[in-house]
């Protein structure tokens, strides 16, 4: 006997359900709430580091129109956009009626999820009884999609790992075994890979359970006018910043320093009554090698800082993004066609929150800060343990952030993304590496009124006696970090083997006892040097921040 189609609630309006705007905010907050409750469940079941440690990872709720109606509140900031395509592109292959309580549907696809193959999406209903009323969502990063190690020097996407379609992990609640052993027999390190899908099926579970328990103690009618309400509120409030700004065109260029040749990204912004958009016509055409960035990555690190700068304290949902549109010629590096090499998309794709920035100085100088030391460096290692296992580990860096008009840089922070470090002594406990130095770089923010953030040193060595496979992912060693309004530029980032400077995109053998040493890039300075406050100045000096 087949199973009954899936039924989508029909929401009521909000003065038929009864709601009252206390409700509103109430449910809304619950239901972020019940996502950062659904991450700490992946964080805690999670194998791998990128996700238990570095926190890779984003949860989101979604009604069943495949609007994003809430997510966790420390959300990554290219999940924030990637989601909602994702979201769609399920419900393209998996209508509404096709689902059923227990399914899991995953996909790695880069143009699709998250940008390249090491970003695993997770798609689960949520029902209340026979009726869909939404579905959540996880996107995280793992320790290994198999193919060349994780690099930037690919040359087709095929190189870059097991690529998943849409497809069922499980389906009401029973995994796919053969899905489980195609991915098993394609990865390096198949138990974290797995042990982390299974934290992934955990947490989508745990926002479904609470999420429904909400709709059933309200009635599904009653939750779905919620959701329409948030999303509206957040839409009217988004187009209300947008009319703040000044009509106009806005325009900005940089560069990064590419692989084989500087990559030029050009930025428009258009500001029209209520709703921005934002092209990049005549930006570098794609590249040969694995920088290139898929649009929903470079559509995800648009809106970002266009959501920092105009409702930063409206949580992220459908109704934030509406008034934001993105465009980028095909075929070039930030809209690459398959099967273009993409793993190091981040690698460009992160100088976009620059790119926009930069456009808007002239019309919002006291919103906007000057260039970060993006992208913070990423160092991935593949070697075996001293009892013989094999252990791919990931390193996120973090480096100094730009500028404000009313603030220094922080140090040594990760942006646009919002991951961690993994601490030292669990890198140290599962491989043969050992951290000999993790400290601020002095001098390396840009000076200006405001100081740009201090870039960090890491020394890494190779304990063991066996050379380690290494892959080294930075940018921003061609230049210092942009500065604004007389801020000047902050120092580049440097990475060097054994004393001797290396390439920021690399995959090499790292010697037995050889020393990697990577310093991030600085922050850009905002405003003329001499206009800094004397006290901040010594306290500089006092802190180690600067050596004169």
């Amino acid at each position: 006997m087949m199973d009954a189609p899936a039924r989508t609630a029909v929401p009521a309006s909000a003065g038929d359900a009864g709601l009252r705007p206390g409700d509103i905010e109430i449910v809304w907050r619950r239901l972020i709430s019940f996502m950062d409750e659904a991450m700490t469940t992946m964080i805690r079941t999670a194998y791998s580091t990128t996700i238990r440690e570095s926190r890779d990872l984003t949860v989101v709720l979604f009604d069943p129109r495949g609007r994003a109606i809430a997510e966790c509140t420390s959300a990554n900031a290219s999940f924030i956009g990637t989601l909602p395509r994702s979201m769609q592109a399920f419900l393209k292959a998996h209508p509404a009626a096709e689902w059923r309580a227990g399914d899991c549907v995953i996909t790695n696809d880069p143009w699709i999820g998250a940008g390249h193959l090491q970003d695993i999406t997770m798609a689960s209903p949520v029902f209340l009884g026979s009726d869909l009323f939404g579905f959540a969502l996880i996107a995280a990063h793992g320790p290994d999609i198999g193919g060349g190690l994780y690099s930037a020097l690919s040359r087709e996407v095929f190189e870059e790992g097991l690529r998943i379609p849409i497809c069922h992990y499980a389906r009401a609640g029973v995994r796919d075994p053969l899905v489980r052993d195609f991915i098993v027999s394609n990865v390096r390190v198949p138990e974290k890979v797995i042990g982390d899908l299974e934290g992934m099926a955990a947490c989508v579970e745990k926002a479904g359970r609470q999420v429904r328990g909400l709709a059933q103690s309200m009635t599904p009618a009653r939750y779905l006018a919620c959701a329409d309400e948030i999303v509206r509120r957040s839409e009217a409030a988004m187009r209300a910043a947008i009319r703040e700004i000044p009509n106009g065109v806005y325009r900005s260029e940089l560069t990064t320093s590419g692989l084989e040749e500087p990559i030029r990204i050009a930025c428009t912004v258009t500001v029209a009554d209520d709703a921005i958009g934002v092209d990049y016509s005549g930006t570098t055409g794609a590249q040969r090698f694995g920088i290139n960035v898929p649009l929903c990555y470079t559509y995800a690190h648009t809106v970002y800082p266009l959501k920092c700068i105009l409702a930063p304290e409206i949580p992220n949902n459908h109704g934030t993004l509406t008034p934001l549109a993105v465009s980028a010629p095909e075929g070039c590096v930030l809209n690459p066609q398959f099967p273009a090499p993409v793993s190091a998309r981040h690698l460009t794709g992160q100088f976009l929150s620059a790119a926009v920035f930069l456009a808007l100085a002239e019309c919002i100088p006291d919103r906007i800060m000057a260039e970060s030391g993006v992208t913070r460096p990423q160092l991935v290692f593949s070697g075996k343990t001293r009892e013989g296992e094999r252990f791919v580990e990931h390193i996120f860096m973090v480096s100094g952030l730009g500028a404000r008009s009313v603030a220094d840089g922080p140090n040594a922070l990760c942006f646009p993304a919002n991951t961690t470090c993994t601490p030292i002594e669990i890198i140290e406990a599962l491989t043969t590496l050992r951290i000999e130095c993790k400290e601020l770089v002095p001098d390396s923010g840009g000076t200006g009124q405001w100081r740009g953030g201090c870039g960090q040193r890491m020394a890494v060595r190779n304990a063991s006696g066996e050379p380690i496979q290494l892959s080294v992912l930075a940018e921003l060693t061609h230049r210092g970090a942009r500065g604004l309004f007389g801020g000047l530029e902050g120092r580049p980032a440097v990475i060097t083997l054994d004393g001797k400077s290396i390439p920021d995109k690399a995959l090499i053998d790292f010697p037995p006892q050889s020393v990697l040493v990577v310093e991030s890039a600085g922050g850009g300075g905002f405003g003329a040097a001499d206009r800094r406050d004397a006290a901040a100045a010594d306290c500089d000096l006092r802190e180690g921040y600067v050596s004169t």
